[in-house]
């Protein structure tokens, strides 16, 4: 078995998983921003809330194969310490650093967010906000030391998923004002 896995290519498969796991990210945090529109209304918000969790699930899932397939590659093989201690690797700590972070981060949100019902709303929403420097840490983690990143379908797509992100985080806030005006006026 293990000479099955260490034939395959690794460094492809952990290039894959680690774009699949960023854009997952972004589909869950656009879902996620989406659902919380006061708008959104019905069996379409109980659609994006599945959406929003299998997302963020599956993109985890992909992180923690991104993990994997980094230690047991041949190209460019790191240990665990590397990818576990934030800023520990000899060659570009900052950039694989910051992926290290985005990952703790993303299971504070993950864990939380499983535990929402037990703690106090205004302390999930902290924690859940926490998603923004998940998204932010991860794509600056792809564009500083992902080597398809000079491609430039790759480069486009993380400038339009940030540009994305940040413009329906506009829209809703621009809803939530508007929908709260609407109550005071009443």
């Amino acid at each position: 078995m293990t000479d099955l896995l260490l034939q395959l290519p690794s460094w492809m498969i952990a290039r894959v998983t680690g774009l699949v796991a960023y854009y997952l990210l972004f589909a869950g945090m656009f879902l996620g921003i989406l659902y919380g529109a006061p708008t959104l209304k019905g069996p379409w918000k109980a659609r994006v809330y599945r959406w929003h969790t299998r997302s963020q699930g599956a993109g985890m899932i992909f992180v923690l194969a991104h993990i994997l397939i980094l230690v047991i590659d041949a190209y460019s093989p790191f240990n665990w310490s590397d990818l576990l201690i934030p800023f520990s690797t000899p060659e570009h700590p900052i950039a694989y650093g910051i992926g290290s972070i985005s990952f703790y981060l993303s299971l504070i949100v993950l864990l939380t967010s499983d535990f929402r019902l037990l703690m106090p709303k205004k302390l999930w929403i902290t924690l859940h906000m926490l998603s923004y420097p998940v998204f932010f840490l991860a794509l600056l983690h792809g564009i500083y030391s992902g080597t398809d990143t000079q491609t430039p379908a790759i480069f486009i797509g993380y400038l339009a998923s940030a540009g994305i992100l940040i413009l329906v985080t506009f829209y809703r806030a621009a809803v939530e004002t508007r929908v709260a005006a609407k109550k005071a006026a009443m």
